[in-house]
């Protein structure tokens, strides 16, 4: 990456969705999880020497899935091949020049862009508003070319290209509510031919759901925000019959960092000084020592499984109004339709991470 060094960057409080004010702790996983091919396994060898990823990175505008973008950036095996906002924390039409100034910080300005709708397929589980607004403005992070303005077409229509004009089947990583993925798929039914995998942060499986999170009166328990916000869009990507790899809170309340582990990102670029930033700040307005790392985590997963052990379920989602909305089901003697991580590699994450943001890109 060969950009002027961004301003210095700011420290502010950060809002978050699926956040948890708490430190992650280990979660004991079941016995009879395991590896499964149902997705297509990618190398384990190390980033420097792994095939390239050719990815469309969807995410809704939060702070954790802005720092799985810069690691993605940062990553040298990762073909980013597009980049869009979906529906979720952020408003999609301004939160998308965000990324493309991100983007183009990493001398990446011809990916193509898109901007979902700001609402979901169906229902009304919205991300506090508070969240939306704060996300419009970035939380108060400088970005590289704020004058720039970024063409974005509509989200779907981005995918749709992309994944059609692909030469080899394309990795979808999807870091926020599926809203973006369901309605391309709505409008190409034939894409799922083209896709190598669906890469999700989202659901819990064995363990509650972090609703409360954001909304401590909620009667909901067991959904995952993510799911939750637009659980119709997430039914439908389950459904495709497309390959998907699952990275739930059972897996997720696994792992986090402390300033000790954002310190070794460090000195890697302006791209891993920001990721630094985001948790570190994060970690400040909570008050605790460590953060939950939810879709960075999931990214370094998608770019290397043997990170996580998997197991194959079948799996639906709950679309109903109610304190269920959003629950994600296994469906007893279902055909497995998710490979769900289960078991992740803490330690080996963690030296992922140091060993992608500290090369700078």
């Amino acid at each position: 990456m060969n950009p002027q060094r961004w301003s210095a960057i700011a420290t502010v409080a950060l809002l978050a969705a699926s956040c948890r004010p708490s430190a992650a702790t280990a979660l004991e996983t079941p016995t009879s999880s395991q590896t499964t091919g149902l997705a297509l396994e990618s190398p384990s060898a190390s980033p420097a020497t792994a095939p390239a990823l050719p990815v469309i990175f969807d995410d809704d505008g939060s702070p954790d899935g802005t720092t799985a973008l810069l690691y993605l950036l940062s990553h040298p095996s990762v073909d980013l091949r597009g980049a869009s906002v979906s529906f979720g924390e952020a408003y999609p039409e301004t939160y998308i020049q965000h990324f493309g100034r991100l983007i183009d910080a990493y001398g990446k300005a011809d990916v193509p862009l898109g901007a979902g709708e700001a609402a979901p397929l169906a229902g009304n589980n919205m991300f506090p508003e508070a969240m939306r607004l704060a996300a419009n403005d970035f939380w108060g992070f400088p970005l590289p070319h704020p004058d720039r303005t970024y063409p974005a077409e509509v989200a779907a229509n981005m995918m749709v290209s992309v994944v059609n004009g692909s030469q080899e089947p394309v990795t979808i990583f999807v870091s926020g509510p599926a809203t973006n993925l369901a309605r391309a798929l709505r409008q190409e039914p034939d894409l799922a031919a083209n896709i190598q995998a669906v890469v999700m942060m989202g659901g819990a499986v064995h363990v509650p759901g972090n609703i409360h999170d954001l909304i401590r009166d909620s009667e909901n328990e067991v959904a995952e925000w993510n799911v939750y916000a637009d659980p119709q869009a997430a039914r439908e990507v389950l459904a495709s019959g497309v390959p998907i790899v699952m990275v739930p809170l059972d897996a997720t309340n696994q792992v986090s960092v402390d300033r000790d582990d954002t310190s070794g990102w460090r000195d890697g670029g302006p791209g891993a000084d920001l990721a630094a930033e985001i948790y570190d700040s994060l970690m400040s307005n909570w008050g605790t020592d460590r953060a939950a790392i939810w879709d960075l985590m999931t990214a370094a997963i998608m770019t290397d499984r043997s990170l996580c052990g998997f197991e194959a379920l079948a799996l639906d989602v709950v679309t109903a109004d109610g304190p269920t909305s959003g629950q994600t089901v296994i469906l007893p003697g279902g055909q497995p339709n998710v490979s769900v991580c289960l078991e992740p590699d803490v330690e080996r994450i963690m030296q992922t991470l140091v060993e992608v943001f500290s090369s700078g890109g």
